[in-house]
């Protein structure tokens, strides 16, 4: 990979648009909100990063990082552990994108509440990443980049709308003092939790060092890139939903292809919400597909240090003058 294709992955695995219609639906604070986890969580982790990805840029990222620090045995069980905490991912994350597909025609709004669609949509997809994971970096990057760049025309979408529907109609939310102030009950401080979170991901290409062109200098710009690109998505598009709708109707709200779509009914334009639901699937399908592949590196790193068959850690012959530095 590339520097292009870095910061492409960086922004694929750090945002989620999922997560905009949520922010929103608790009103104003989840700005400050935003601003806080990317200030406290984001930069310090992206720091970290930086530093253990400059120390060691070699294949595996978290494991060679802590198997350094702290030896073999610690080393794999972080690695074991990020491995774990992926599987919960691929479902959540394709069943929004199979949602969302649903909104390509009114009438398919009927397998929403089917779980086969969403269960076949799901293993088929994974199935097919899997299988262009497989082929190689050169053919896999692309899901990543179209995926990252997938994401930034519904997220223009709602920036827009939103500005087009303040100038018409002033600001849906009331934006002062009271309403910005984060609120100390529980339900609102575990939410904050999935925001926090939502910034997670900048250390996962550092799991493909070994793929990555000078990563001792490109993994800092491409991070420090990505993540104002992040930031500013995640708040702008959250502020954006805000000034279209009520916080009180995005509270209700199940992603950001219905706070296009309600959006867009508001200003009478149409035709907005399939291309936006498309596009929203295919940037979780990327997204899906960069971290398969950072977390497949770990069992193959951690095969070849013998802590898994090693089967897990062969390499075609084809491949082998790739991986002379792993």
């Amino acid at each position: 990979m590339g520097f292009r294709d870095l910061v492409l992955f960086y922004v694929v695995t750090g945002i989620s648009l999922r997560w905009i219609a949520a922010a929103a639906g608790i009103g104003p604070s989840s700005i400050v909100v935003w601003i806080g986890a990317w200030l406290f969580f984001y930069v310090p982790l992206a720091l970290s990063v930086i530093e253990l990805s400059t120390r060691y840029p070699a294949e595996g990222g978290l494991y060679v990082w802590t198997k350094k620090a702290f030896g073999e045995g610690p080393g794999f069980i972080a690695a074991w552990i990020y491995w774990n905490s992926n599987l919960p991912y691929f479902p959540a994350v394709l069943y929004f994108a199979a949602s969302n597909v649903l909104f390509l025609r009114p009438s398919w709004q009927r397998y929403s509440h089917n779980p086969q669609y969403f269960v076949i949509f799901s293993v088929v997809v994974l199935s097919a990443l899997t299988f262009i994971n497989l082929i190689g970096m050169n053919i896999a990057k692309w899901s990543y980049n179209i995926g990252a760049l997938s994401m930034w025309i519904p997220a223009l979408m709602v920036v827009v709308m939103g500005f087009i529907a303040w100038s018409r109609f002033g600001s849906a939310t009331p934006f002062h003092a009271s309403t910005m102030l984060p609120s100390p009950h529980l339900q609102q401080v575990i939410f904050w939790s999935t925001l926090i979170f939502a910034f997670g991901g900048c250390e996962s290409a550092s799991f493909l060092a070994g793929e990555i062109k000078n990563p001792r200098s490109t993994i800092p710009l491409a991070l420090l890139i990505a993540g104002v690109t992040i930031a500013f998505c995640y708040i702008l598009g959250t502020f954006c939903v805000l000034l279209a709708l009520p916080s009180a109707d995005t509270s209700n709200l199940d992603g950001l292809v219905q706070a296009i779509q309600r959006t867009a009914e508001r200003l009478g334009v149409h035709g907005l919400t399939s291309t936006a639901a498309a596009l929203i699937a295919i940037s979780n399908i990327g997204a899906a597909a960069a971290f398969l592949a950072a977390a497949a590196r770990l069992p193959f790193v951690a095969g070849i240090d013998g802590f898994l068959p090693p089967v897990f850690g062969r390499v075609h012959p084809r491949w082998l003058p790739c991986w002379g530095r792993v």
